[in-house]
């Protein structure tokens, strides 16, 4: 009668298009949400839950959320940059390479007691992560830095916070040491494709990035790996670096989704802005493909507004680092923070030892299982 009635009054009935076709961003949830974690996923698949609307994103992201995370919880961590600048890598967008002129000054390792108040800080401002950063390569030749950062793990964990560290490659034994010290996670992001990646970085393979994360995983540590969005890669790029991280024999317990930060004096001083579009697209993705991850919207954060934001936590993201600044570039207010948390009505996530050791459990139970189906 409806169809009838509109011809008569000349109202055409609306024409079957794709684009209200179901989308891949609802099948994969769907499946996601109904049989879990997987690791067998073909950048075929990805590109298409990427490619799918922004609202069917955002929706069936959240959808994910919600079934496996308290999706109201967000964890404040705080990034601290221990040993600044001097770096002998060429990273494009990095402010801390020897080789660019971006007028900041190498700086010796901080010491101990002003490491340890910036971590009482942290914690009194609500973060129950602390990550350490190093401009440093590599640790090799670094033993008595290296040392010095055990000590620094261990009385930080006895403040009853987890611990992270991002130290440039690392050896096995190192690995080895820093898990006995206590430390939750390490932090070796993946920056983009392995397509892409010699584009932004010539002094250190993929694959030593990938050894890295594997002497992490080996030893018990928790993996926090991601990328960065807006070097000038394509969105296959974008795509192949999700790829990659879902398709590790265990997913990363955290991915953090930077947007670059140009810092002029770098080669990638010009780049334009990352739209929040691009940002929801990563996070959403990045949720529905590995749903346990922390995914954790971090550098670039400043640029985009409060209800930016808020889209981003719907799309999946529940982790944000908080403080002055991320290493050496400038981040969100305090009080800003705050205050978006209250009207958000966001509730800070408590510190979790073991909760990313046995979501990693579950997983290996899960390959045990399907493997002897």
């Amino acid at each position: 009668m409806l169809l009838i009635r509109s011809l008569r009054s000349g109202i055409r009935p609306p024409a079957p298009h794709s684009a209200f076709s179901t989308s891949a961003a609802v099948v994969q949830a769907e499946r996601t949400i109904r049989e879990g974690p997987r690791k067998d996923w073909s950048r075929e698949e990805i590109k298409s839950v990427y490619d799918s609307p922004i609202l069917d994103l955002l929706f069936h992201g959240a959808q994910v959320h919600r079934h496996v995370h308290k999706f109201r919880e967000v964890q404040q961590c705080t990034l601290l940059s221990i040993k600044t600048g001097g770096c002998s890598e060429n990273c494009s967008y990095c402010p801390q390479s020897s080789r660019y002129d971006t007028g900041l000054k190498a700086q010796k390792m901080m010491n101990k007691d002003a490491v340890l108040q910036a971590a009482k800080k942290a914690k009194e401002a609500g973060s129950t992560r602390f990550c350490m950063g190093a401009a440093w390569r590599d640790t090799v030749g670094r033993k008595t830095n290296f040392n010095q950062i055990l000590e620094y793990v261990k009385e930080i964990r006895s403040m009853g916070m987890e611990v992270c560290c991002t130290l440039g490659m690392l050896e096995k034994q190192q690995a080895m040491e820093l898990k006995k010290a206590g430390l939750t996670a390490y932090n070796h992001n993946l920056d983009t494709s392995r397509e892409y990646y010699p584009n932004i970085i010539t002094t250190r393979s993929y694959d030593e990035r990938l050894e890295t994360l594997q002497y992490v995983r080996e030893a018990g540590i928790s993996v926090c790996s991601g990328g960065i969005i807006g070097l000038g890669e394509a969105e296959e790029d974008r795509v192949g670096l999700l790829h990659t991280l879902a398709t590790l024999p265990t997913h990363p317990e955290s991915v953090p989704i930077n947007a670059l930060v140009a810092v002029k004096g770098t080669p990638l001083q010009d780049q334009k802005p990352v739209e929040i579009w691009e940002m929801i697209r990563m996070i959403a993705t990045a949720r529905i493909v590995m749903p346990r991850a922390m995914v954790r919207l971090s550098a670039g954060r400043v640029r985009f507004s409060m209800p930016e934001q808020a889209l981003c936590f719907l799309a999946g993201a529940n982790s944000i680092f908080t403080g002055e600044k991320l290493l050496t570039t400038p981040n969100n207010d305090f009080d800003a923070d705050q205050l978006m948390f209250k009207i958000l009505g966001l509730t800070p996530k408590a510190p979790s030892f073991s909760e990313e050791a046995k979501a990693c459990e579950l997983e290996r139970c899960e390959e045990a299982v399907s493997s002897s189906g």
